[in-house]
């Protein structure tokens, strides 16, 4: 399971359900019709250039819509979500002590750090990390997006 945050929407006068799966970065991953088929009308609502939640911050401003109901599930931040986000299996029972000593917030950031993090690598050819010094040291907190 990857660390997304989905949202299960469902019209009050439709037997229409969309869900939307976002990264850490609130940036849309997955968007499909779960039931019902879209109308014209309901079709030029949702896909308006100002109003299809590509971002996760439009979606959270639906909660507000009257005659939507969103649900919202949470992210998996497991140690097993790391792992396999991380994709360096070396050092795993002192990879997993580091991430049982995190908070909920921190366990975000250390995924959300990931790519930035490979990219950095990627672009100065340099060895990654062993996960348990990643998460002790703290590697996502280094903005390694701005680090040429």
């Amino acid at each position: 399971m990857d660390a997304f945050t989905t949202y299960t929407v469902t019209g009050q006068n439709s037997k229409v359900v969309w869900f939307f799966k976002y990264d850490l970065n609130g940036l849309l991953r997955e968007f499909r019709l779960e039931e019902g088929t879209l109308d014209e009308k309901q079709i030029q609502w949702l896909f308006h250039k100002d109003r299809f939640p590509y971002l996760e911050k439009t979606i959270k401003g639906w909660t507000a819509i009257k005659n939507l109901n969103v649900e919202v599930g949470t992210p998996n931040l497991t140690f097993e979500t790391f792992w396999n986000a991380y994709n360096q299996k070396v050092k795993k029972v002192v990879s997993e002590k580091a991430w049982a000593r995190l908070s909920q917030k921190d366990r975000m950031e250390a995924i959300k750090g990931i790519k930035p993090y490979d990219g950095y690598l990627s672009r100065k050819g340099i060895a990654k990390a062993h996960p348990a010094t990643y998460l002790n040291q703290r590697y996502w907190e280094d903005n390694h997006a701005s680090i040429h």
